[in-house]
């Protein structure tokens, strides 16, 4: 190849050699600035990501405090009596002195009947009674008198015995030697038979006077007791006539007039009893056995009049439909201010209970439908407490469920999950 051929190559593969090398160096700066910008920019976007988790959330230090735990229901009011008052006896209304509305005290006259002819007949059962009181005192008197008499006779015989059984001894002694007459034995015999016959009769007599009496008397007691149970009805009847309210209570009907004619059962008034004033409630199985006879509660009505008062009746059996317990609280209602009918409040403090008060509005609902709040524990991670209510209040509620002492966030809660380290102000 010819030398100057060969020099040409060498200047064209030099100048290509230039060219290249040029670009390369070039290159290799660009790709260098362009990594130190993104290695910037990654670092600018890391410390935005760190600066949004570093969120900052308000929080209050929550202490426990022992609470009454109450139940909270309705209930309503109940007279703690109401009966109708009926006549027990016939006649004219003769006075009335009561109207409706009337509040009246135990044995406060309401109605007067007519008397008819009851005191005439009670006189004259009166004047029966003392005659047979009369008679079985005389048949007793005989009866005393009879026996001395007979007792006498009886001492009589036996001496006459006595003096008659000699006498024939004698006589027997006297025939059997021959020295005596046969008829004076006969005679001696004769007066000892008939004073032995004398003294068996008269024994007889005591017995007889004895059974006598006893039958005279008990005739006569029957018919004294029957006389006596005459006076006893008509007494009660005529007591029947002046009508009185069994209890202290409000008059709420009134069913005569003066003049009109009652006959036993017929209904005059009735009357309800308001002290105590029972209020009537249900308790739902779960809450049955935290009550007991004598557990006191809180009754509020609508105008919030307030009455403490003690369960005194709790059902042994569930309603059937609603599977609730009857319960009966009594309150003293001497005011009268609670009426029959009224739908009221009942709180009743069963027990206490470690409770936190806390605003409803931190409340925190999770995927589940588990209800809580968030709080923070002591390294600053979002933790996670479910809550059970307690006790609702006007400026918050009651729950538990919760450590002893708790930072719970109060604020910003929504922004920050479990788990998440933040900040507090």
């Amino acid at each position: 190849m010819k030398k100057s051929i060969i020099v040409a190559i060498l200047i064209l593969l030099l100048v290509i050699g230039w060219f290249l090398s040029g670009r390369f160096f070039n290159s290799s700066k660009y790709q260098s600035e362009n990594f130190s910008k993104t290695n910037q920019e990654s670092e600018n976007i890391n410390k935005d990501i760190e600066n949004l988790n570093q969120i900052i959330v308000e929080t209050n230090v929550s202490k426990f405090e022992t609470i009454d735990q109450s139940i909270i229901l309705q209930g309503q009011t109940i007279s703690n009596r109401s009966i109708d008052i009926k006549a027990q006896t016939t006649g004219n209304v003769i006075k009335k002195s009561f109207k409706r509305g009337d509040n009246l005290k135990k044995d406060d006259i309401l109605i007067k009947i007519s008397m008819e002819d009851r005191n005439e007949l009670l006189n004259s059962l009166k004047k029966e009674f003392s005659k047979f009181k009369k008679e079985i005192i005389l048949v007793k008197e005989t009866k005393e008198n009879n026996i001395i008499k007979t007792n006498e006779q009886i001492k009589l015989y036996d001496e006459q015995i006595k003096v008659y059984q000699i006498e024939y001894n004698t006589a027997k002694e006297l025939v059997d030697k021959g020295l005596g007459s046969e008829s004076k034995l006969n005679i001696a015999s004769f007066n000892l038979t008939q004073a032995k016959t004398n003294l068996t009769q008269a024994k007889t007599n005591l017995n007889e006077i004895d059974i006598n009496y006893k039958t005279q008397s008990i005739n006569l007691e029957s018919q004294l007791e029957n006389v006596k149970s005459k006076i006893k009805n008509i007494e009660l009847d005529i007591n029947n006539t002046i009508i009185k309210t069994p209890f202290n209570g409000i008059i709420q009907t009134s069913y005569v007039e003066e003049g009109d004619f009652i006959r036993p059962g017929d209904i005059i008034a009735n009357i309800v009893d308001l002290n105590p004033i029972k209020i009537q409630g249900y308790l739902s199985e779960s809450d049955i056995n935290k009550i007991n006879i004598g557990t006191n509660a809180i009754i509020m009505i609508s105008n919030s009049l307030k009455k403490e008062g003690k369960i005194t009746f709790i059902s042994p059996v569930a309603e059937t439909n609603t599977r609730t317990f009857e319960f009966i609280i009594e309150a003293e209602n001497n005011d009268l201010l609670f009426k029959s009918g009224l739908t009221t409040s009942i709180t009743i403090n069963v027990d206490s209970v470690k409770a936190h008060k806390i605003s409803p509005s931190i409340l925190t609902l999770k995927d589940d439908g588990t209800v809580g709040i968030k709080a923070l524990n002591e390294k600053n991670k979002v933790v996670f407490y479910s809550i059970e209510n307690v006790k609702d209040t006007v400026d918050g509620m009651w729950v538990k469920g919760l450590p002893e002492e708790v930072t719970i966030i109060t604020s910003g809660q929504e922004y920050v999950n479990e788990g998440q380290v933040i900040e507090t102000k």
